[in-house]
């Protein structure tokens, strides 16, 4: 793969391996590929049938809407890209309901964009803005879930198989949540997609509020406002992100404008399957005929049907829709013995001389009305049970992926780790890494106390604190150590340190799942180390200054270059490849990840912290990188507090659920994953002496 200048660069492509891609010859349904996307980091086979997908979406796009895809960018083109779907009216309260996948999934692209590859781009942290923004006081999710309770609908847990079972939330709704579901996971791939996507998602009055109860009209209207205020902002990310790269302009004009109607595409799927869900495949069929018919003249040559040429029939005026449907039963393109094997199911699927025409309800609907008298009505048409949506054959041309990453060193897997999202090779060998991490942090340490308890466990943190606050001695005469030893080490932290906060850069996947509160917790420690939507305040950013104010200049951090860089050593690594690692299984690891993130949170505070800053402002060092984790690590309100806060919950989760001993084998993975940080830094601690006084020594005088 070659190398790219920027984490967003247009031309990222994920390279898969052969195992991978062996099972991209058919997608699973829609249903399966949520449930998949959903435990994402539990299914790494899920990375290329996401990216198949959405491949598959655009392309479809592209034959849909081709004449209104422009390539020719202008100031104010932005301002004209306007939706043109009309509002969903909604009979009852049910009918919400099934919008379940769609409202629950919205928007968690956007905070997937900040991750350690982005973590010093300002286009990611003005999404970090925007989605704090839509998620935050004023966000309408607490509003459409305390609707459904009031009105009595419990619906299945967002990341149980018994939600993808429900009968009466039609598939092109699954279709919709699954696209929001893939932009997660190749954000970076589709980023202009991705913005497309979410303007006209903005944009869009999803919901008519004609005929609705007081509690769905403050539901709609809530959200409307709150998607409409954040259009200037969307509007002014991606009018950047194209000038960003004046070579692409008109490249990523042409992508914004793909997922701008991808997702009017898929709002209208979803009202095509309400509309005719009261009618007859026979009656929606005439309906769609008469839609399309008169679009159709002209495009089908010397093509008969019963004697009469296809562009004849399409010229009536009106439209004889019933003589037509009856022709086309009787013709070969129907396969009486075995309908579903009928060859006008193939002209419009992909590599058909039809593909592109018909979107994927109406192909549904097409499928429902060839099979009609097979089946009754009901069963065709409502109940995916009975004939399950597919997705059309799509053979995926996807790059292999050659790469052998069991031989590499931990300074060669920071590149690949810190790029996942175009590696997922990687995967396999970043659980192996954690696990070995892991294993040694148990072997070498022992409880501290055996049995937990919330009141042992808030002692045990607040004497660790005390103890490093109690050590701490107020800089009195100069530092130890020389002003250009302390530079070496700020350099030498730097792959650490330009990534602060990548431990929890996936962490917002529990959201999804039974510990969506403990995934809060953690985003919340996450959103501060990437400053809340704030460049000035983003950790990395931060150090970035520091580095260049000693004059430490260094390649993208997203590069090969980056790692390759011959001034840091080889143990700088150690750190940041193990938490990047094990950032990408958050709930396999979850209770690893709970006790490394205290263990991370707490050695921010006591004296180490203070002296250092102090010693840095002695040489003239902006000490600010060191300032912001004493004040916001805290063990009162700040990470530390959030810290305890999590693994509290956790523990009370797993009591209620598995009972005490389990409690107490909890604790155990707890405490290895606090022990895990010390223990995978030990090389380096020792390393960054020896290496520079070897380096002092060579030096001339």
């Amino acid at each position: 793969m070659k190398a790219h200048s920027h984490p967003f660069d247009p031309g990222l492509q994920p390279v898969f391996s052969g195992l991978a891609s062996t099972s991209l010859d058919k997608l699973p349904d829609s249903r399966e590929l949520f449930f998949g996307l959903i435990h994402s980091s539990e299914h790494p086979e899920i990375l290329p049938q996401a990216y198949c997908y959405l491949k598959q979406q655009f392309w479809e796009v592209e034959q849909l809407y081709g004449e209104q895809l422009s390539r020719v960018y202008q100031p104010d083109c932005l301002a004209q890209l306007n939706v043109k779907s009309t509002q969903t009216p909604l009979k009852n309260h049910e009918d919400l309901s099934h919008y379940a996948p769609v409202i629950l999934t919205e928007f968690y692209s956007l905070s997937a964009v900040s991750q350690a590859a982005t973590s010093l781009s300002p286009l990611a942290v003005d999404i970090m803005a925007v989605y704090l923004k839509l998620t935050g006081s004023d966000s309408y999710v607490p509003l459409f879930k305390g609707l459904l309770q009031l009105c009595g609908l419990n619906l299945p847990a967002l990341h149980s198989r018994a939600f993808i079972q429900q009968a009466d939330i039609d598939d092109s709704l699954f279709n919709f949540a699954v696209l929001q579901l893939a932009f997660i996971l190749h954000c970076r791939t589709f980023f202009a997609e991705m913005l497309g996507f979410t303007l006209a998602c903005c944009q869009t009055a999803l919901f008519s509020e004609d005929d609705v109860s007081e509690p769905v009209h403050q539901f709609i209207a809530s959200r409307q406002r709150l998607l409409s205020a954040q259009i200037p902002a969307i509007t002014a990310i991606i009018e950047d992100y194209i000038g960003l790269f004046p070579e692409h302009t008109a490249t990523l004009w042409y992508r914004v404008q793909s997922g701008f109607y991808l997702y009017q595409q898929q709002v209208q799927c979803c009202q095509l399957a309400q509309h005719y869900d009261s009618l007859s495949p026979q009656q929606a069929i005439v309906q769609l005929l008469q839609r399309i018919a008169p679009k159709a003249v002209g495009h089908h040559g010397n093509i008969k049907l019963a004697d009469k040429g296809l562009d004849e029939w399409f010229a009536q005026d009106p439209f004889k829709g019933e003589e037509f449907q009856a022709a086309l039963k009787q013709s070969a393109y129907i396969n009486k013995t075995m309908p579903e094997r009928s060859v006008l199911l193939k002209l419009f699927d992909f590599g058909g001389p039809m593909f592109g025409v018909l979107n994927q309800a109406e192909k549904q609907l097409l499928r429902a009305w060839i099979l009609e008298g097979a089946v009754t009505l009901s069963s065709q048409w409502d109940k995916p049970e009975k004939i399950p949506f597919a997705l059309p054959h799509y053979d995926c041309k996807v790059t292999a992926d050659v790469t052998q990453y069991s031989q590499l060193n931990h300074r060669q897997l920071y590149y690949y780790l810190i790029n996942a999202d175009v590696f997922p090779g990687v995967l396999s060998k970043a659980r192996q890494h954690v696990h070995n991490v892991l294993w040694r942090a148990q072997c070498l340490n022992r409880l501290p106390f055996k049995h937990y308890s919330h009141p042992v466990f808030a002692d045990y943190i607040q004497g660790i604190y005390q103890a490093e606050v109690d050590n701490y001695q107020p800089l009195k005469a100069a530092p130890r150590l020389s002003k250009q030893a302390y530079i070496w080490g700020i350099e030498q932290f730097a792959p650490a340190i330009l990534t602060d906060g990548c431990w929890l850069q996936h962490c917002k996947q529990l959201s999804f799942c039974a510990n969506s509160t403990i995934g809060d917790i953690l985003f919340k420690i996450y959103e501060d180390e990437t400053g809340n939507g704030i460049l000035e305040q983003n950790h990395p950013f931060i150090y970035q200054q520091l580095l260049d104010s000693v004059g430490i200049n260094l390649a993208p951090l997203h590069s090969q270059a980056f790692s390759e860089y011959s001034g840091f050593i080889d143990s700088a690594f150690d750190i940041p490849v193990y938490l990047m690692a094990i950032s990408k299984f958050p709930s396999a690891f979850l209770p690893e990840l709970l006790g490394l993130n205290m263990a991370i949170e707490i050695s921010g505070l006591g004296k180490v912290y203070l002296r250092l800053a102090q010693e840095l402002k002695f040489y003239g060092i902006n000490p600010a990188i060191v300032n912001v984790h004493i004040s916001i690590d805290n063990v009162a309100t700040g990470h530390t507090a959030l810290a305890v806060k999590a693994i509290q919950h956790y523990m009370d989760d797993i009591l209620a659920r598995q009972g005490k001993q389990a409690m107490q084998n909890h604790w155990r993975r707890i405490y290895t994953g606090y022990c895990s940080l010390q223990s995978v830094g030990t090389v380096f601690k020792y390393a960054l002496i020896v290496k520079y006084w070897l380096k002092k020594d060579k030096a001339p005088n």
